[in-house]
């Protein structure tokens, strides 16, 4: 492992680009002022991984999330910022695959929206699931006494660069702070199912088809809870043999793609289910999920059918032992 920090970042478009190279850039100065103990330069995917993509390979996608995987596994930490009203499910994938190696995870949230988990009233930046994983900085809102409506966002950017920094000094600064990594559990449960299911109506009526399926086959299963004691239902993951989450728009529920990449950070690749028709173009490249999300599934479904298909081959937990 080296001692750099993995930028997690949404790059589809320039303005999402050059806002990541100047968080880059700005973490990299620090680095040579030696505010941090021997952290090497930020890890930026596409600008570092791009001369490594081999120009005919059969599966771009497929290469371009080893790449990626190759170089998160490579570093010590992840940072970048989680903003906006749409989140990206391979940055949160690449959050909770942080997370469960260990990582010190950082971000920064300047949007001014929070969010309710399911029928909650209480509200979130972005889940309470992602406020457990990481150290965030968060400041919606400018200074009001600065007329100047630029002048205004870029101290509110400024400050959010300067909590950053402290925060980062907390885990990199005299020696790199890890935790330790998650494991796998010994398996209580043939399934844990995604929360993010229950809360729409079309996702109720899918559970409940998914939980007839798991009983007739003679499984067992536990339905997870990111309302509740996030600690409690990441071991609820962890005691899990398979999960299965809930993909079915372009964007899922941040959740899911944040414990899916809790399950193959713990060397569980969970399934995926997603009935969704739409599609992305990216060059020749079509998909209809992130590639992050895609290519480190156990296994994509796109019915009911194919699921149970999927259940029933699995072998059944010995709930003896």
């Amino acid at each position: 492992m080296s001692k750099r920090l993995y930028l997690e970042t949404k790059l589809y478009n320039v303005n999402d680009r050059l806002a990541s190279l100047e968080l880059c850039e700005r973490i990299d100065e620090w680095i040579r002022q030696n505010d941090f103990a021997d952290l090497g330069p930020c890890f930026l995917p596409y600008r570092d991984s791009n001369g490594e993509l081999e120009e005919h390979v059969e599966d771009e996608g497929q290469e371009i999330f080893r790449l990626d995987i190759q170089a998160l596994r490579s570093c010590t930490g992840v940072v970048g910022y989680f903003d906006g009203v749409h989140y990206d499910s391979g940055c949160a994938f690449e959050v909770g695959c942080g997370y469960a190696w260990g990582y010190p995870i950082h971000l920064i949230s300047t949007d001014f929206h929070k969010w309710s988990v399911g029928g909650s009233d209480r509200f979130y930046v972005a889940s309470k699931l992602l406020e457990h994983l990481a150290t965030l900085v968060y400041i919606p809102e400018g200074n009001a006494s600065i007329a100047d409506y630029r002048r205004q966002q870029e101290d509110l950017k400024e400050q959010a660069m300067q909590e950053l920094r402290k925060n980062l000094k907390r885990s990199f600064g005299e020696k790199t702070v890890l935790k330790d990594a998650l494991n796998a559990l010994d398996v209580k449960y043939d399934y844990y199912l995604d929360p993010n299911f229950q809360y729409t109506e079309s996702g109720r009526i899918i559970l409940k088809e998914i939980i007839s399926m798991i009983e007739k086959a003679g499984k067992t299963y536990i339905t997870g809870d990111n309302q509740g004691d996030i600690t409690a239902d990441i071991d609820r993951l962890r005691e899990s043999g398979h999960a299965i989450f809930f993909d079915d728009c372009f964007e899922p529920n941040v959740d899911s793609a944040l414990m899916h990449g809790i399950a193959f950070g713990i060397g569980r690749p969970p399934i995926v289910y997603t009935s969704n028709l739409q599609r992305t173009e990216a060059g020749d490249r079509r998909d209809w999920l992130n590639i992050m999300i895609r290519y480190s599934a156990d296994a994509i479904v796109e019915n009911l059918e194919e699921l149970n298909v999927t259940i029933q081959s699995h072998r059944n937990v010995n709930h003896n032992n």
